[in-house]
């Protein structure tokens, strides 16, 4: 029983490690559908509102708002909040569990996430509800 139980926990261990980019020769890999081929600068993400695209800019400001309705995580992309002219990555709380700490796994790297480019606000969004939506760049 014991023997079983070490098992166990070395297998999670394992699929812990991989999956949060740790394993050997996947730093930098999201996942199979994660590319910056064809990606557009956060700073024309406005013009592809309504539009599923592929957005690339480095993650200047980061914040888990854990007591906000939704418990959302931002990531912003090119300019920090408040600015109009920042890209945002909004994660709900109820997929933050599948990208383990957002908020510190992306922040000061560039990244590239595909979705549908949404206004809010007065700037341009997308929601990511799976880590295989965000690259690195």
């Amino acid at each position: 029983m014991r023997a079983r139980r070490f098992t166990v926990i070395l297998i999670s261990m394992a699929a812990l490690l991989l999956g949060s980019g740790a394993g050997a020769g996947s730093a930098h890999s999201t996942g199979a559908s994660a590319s910056c081929a064809g990606a557009v600068s956060w700073s024309r993400a406005e013009r592809l509102v309504g539009r599923t695209a592929t957005v690339k800019g480095l993650v200047v400001t980061t914040k888990y708002a854990r007591y906000s309705n939704g418990s959302p995580t931002f990531l912003d992309l090119g300019r920090a909040y408040p600015s109009a002219s920042r890209f945002t990555v909004v994660i709900w709380g109820r997929n933050r569990g599948r990208f383990g700490s957002p908020e510190r796994r992306y922040y000061g790297r560039t990244i590239c996430v595909r979705g549908l480019v949404r206004s809010y606000d007065g700037h341009a969004e997308m929601f990511a509800s799976t880590p295989a939506q965000i690259a690195f760049s």
